[in-house]
């Protein structure tokens, strides 16, 4: 087993003295960190990096969380020069890499993620327009399915488990989805061209596709299975992010292809389909190149940087009112992020 815990002061820079717009949380922040090939475990409470795991050069970009909380699964999606073929299992609690599922060549994984049965996992196949099906007591392939796009890069599974939903980049941009318990083909949806960053309401009932490309985000009805809306978004918007309670959306928006551009993070009315407000996400206000990661929990959207080394944490029910509460600074290029309401073993008081 692999495992680096990082003595106290920690590389990772956080801020211990909490701003009059800090929030108390609890569990742990699971952190992919692209620039340096590896997954941080922040401890929210103590706001600590209590563990930091080397996954390799090829580096992980998303993080997912077990529906218990206690194992994570990054995948191995590498640089243009090396393209990974493996997921990576983690025990949170223990801190260790379980062990490595290997989904052959032509595969590069960029989002892997938990069926919500807990045993079985799905991992986008990005160079081969296939997902998979992982049993994680076997740790192997049992199934791949054909997404009928081109570079699927994100997926999300329906909260019944029986659908899955993958965005393809390529072509004119597309939305698939997979019936995990049928043996049919998939439906190709077109949203948009770039579509990439998605997230599914909490009930089921529609899916958000990020088209990063043509500054729109797609709503899909999945009774349907159609476009039912098209909302505005800001240039190379490359995810969204829809609240566990299914009240809000946020989308934050990077420069593509070296195109600096103003970056903003939007708030959206999930129920309306509307833009609430928006607010830089620079403090000089100056245009800027690079991606962000997102998440929503407990009513706080972290937002990570790997251009600029940051997780910040903005409150939905005072949007743009405060300034961010910044957990890290000068980190180790944070994209993909994850919760866990479990902590690294050496942190629990038992």
């Amino acid at each position: 087993m692999t495992r680096t815990f990082i003595r106290w002061p920690v590389r990772l820079v956080l801020l211990m003295c909490l701003s009059a717009s800090a929030v108390a949380l609890e569990g742990t922040l699971v952190v992919a960190n692209r620039g340096g090939g590896s997954i941080s475990l922040i401890d929210l409470e103590t706001r600590l990096e209590v563990a930091r795991l080397p996954i390799g050069p090829i580096i992980p970009h998303e993080v997912a969380v077990s529906p218990d909380g206690r194992f994570v699964l990054t995948g191995e999606y590498g640089p243009e020069s090396e393209h990974g073929q493996h997921v990576v299992l983690i025990d949170l609690v223990k801190a260790e890499i379980v062990g490595r599922i290997d989904l052959g060549p032509n595969s590069r994984p960029h989002t892997a993620l938990f069926h919500p049965d807990g045993r079985h996992a799905l991992a986008t196949m990005q160079d081969s327009d296939q997902i998979a099906l992982i049993d994680l007591e076997q740790m192997e392939v049992v199934r791949t399915y054909p997404t009928g796009g081109r570079e699927g890069h994100m997926v999300r599974v329906s909260p019944d488990g029986s659908r899955a939903y993958v965005s393809s980049r390529l072509g004119d941009g597309t939305l698939s989805v997979i019936f995990l318990d049928e043996d049919r083909p998939p439906v190709v949806i077109e949203t948009g061209p770039g579509a990439e960053g998605l997230s599914v309401s909490p009930d089921g009932s529609e899916v958000w596709v990020a088209n990063r490309q043509e500054q729109s985000i797609s709503v899909v009805d999945t009774e349907s299975l159609e476009v039912i809306a098209r909302i505005d978004s800001n240039p190379y918007a490359g995810r969204v992010e829809i609240s566990p309670d299914g009240e809000y959306a946020v989308a934050p928006n990077g420069g593509g292809g070296g195109e600096p551009v103003p970056q903003m993070l939007r708030l959206f009315d999930v129920d309306d389909h509307e833009m609430i407000s928006e607010i830089p996400l620079r403090e000089d206000g100056q245009p800027g190149t690079g991606n962000f990661g997102v998440m929503i929990h407990e009513g706080i959207a972290f937002v990570s940087e790997p251009g600029r080394g940051t997780i910040r944490l903005y409150a939905l029910d005072n949007f743009g009112e405060s300034p961010p509460d910044v957990l890290a600074s000068a980190h180790e290029g944070p994209d993909g992020l994850a919760w866990s309401p479990l902590r690294v073993g050496v942190m629990n008081r038992n």
